[in-house]
């Protein structure tokens, strides 16, 4: 059991594992141990290949994560409630989610009214995000939780980017960063930087995934346009064509 500030956390299983972090489950009581309650808490345990230099790179930006979801406090984003940035494997404890948008997806658990209500609470998520200058990077409904009270909100900074710095791997890795499927055109050739406008594409690529019916076709299409100023400017908008579709049944 690991003593933090008033509070106590102990591991309660194994949740995932990425590149360079590791998130488990866990237990935080108070100090008396009178109260416990479940959260995620993500760790920086980097693969042991890489070498000190781009492990020195990963680190910063697992700082950088933890700093752009704690500045983050909105409905529709994940909150972050404990965090240690001073010790060497760095940590932070998130709420715990119920399922990923993506499962539901897979055990074809949700009907369109159901995935249209749960993508315009990420789309909230999403647009606040933007407004606080920082572009997600990583937008894809296995990013995208669902929680007990029937909330959706987006998850997993790690690829976050200040729009007022620049963008410390680019160089280390030598390629993009992202998941292919939803990578702007603009992105997988390498001939510009990220933007709001590749999130707005990513967007799209959800949509689409989401299986929403042709009436959403041309605002999948507007969102995945390859000329980045044809798409929507901003997330708004397309929270106002989404609003302005014609009323669906639960089917």
């Amino acid at each position: 059991m690991e003593e933090f500030g008033n509070y106590l956390l102990e591991t309660d299983g194994f949740l995932g594992q990425g590149a360079f972090g590791l998130v488990e489950r866990v237990k935080v009581y108070n100090k008396s141990k009178t109260h416990c309650t479940l959260f995620a808490k993500k760790s920086f345990k980097p693969e042991p290949n890489f070498d000190s230099e781009l492990i020195g790179e990963l680190k910063q930006r697992f700082k950088r994560e933890i700093k752009s979801q704690s500045l983050c406090k909105h409905n529709n984003v994940v909150p972050i409630y404990l965090h240690n940035l001073s010790i060497e494997e760095p940590w932070f404890v998130m709420e715990l989610a119920d399922i990923s948008l993506q499962e539901e997806l897979e055990q074809n658990a949700l009907n369109k009214k159901q995935k249209l209500s749960a993508l315009l609470m990420i789309l909230e998520g999403i647009k606040y995000i933007h407004n606080k200058g920082l572009i997600h990077r990583d937008i894809k409904p296995l990013n995208m939780l669902k929680f007990t009270d029937g909330s959706y909100k987006i998850s997993d900074f790690g690829l976050v980017k200040n729009l007022e710095q620049d963008s410390l791997l680019k160089t280390q890795f030598g390629t993009v960063m992202g998941t292919s499927k939803y990578l702007a055109p603009e992105i997988s050739n390498g001939s510009t930087e990220y933007t709001i406008l590749s999130d707005i594409y990513a967007i799209g690529v959800v949509i689409d995934d989401l299986n929403l019916g042709n009436e959403v076709n041309f605002i999948i299409d507007k969102c995945m346009h390859r000329r980045p100023n044809a798409r929507y400017k901003n997330v708004q908008e397309i929270i106002n064509d989404l609003n302005s579709l014609p009323g669906e049944n639960n089917d």
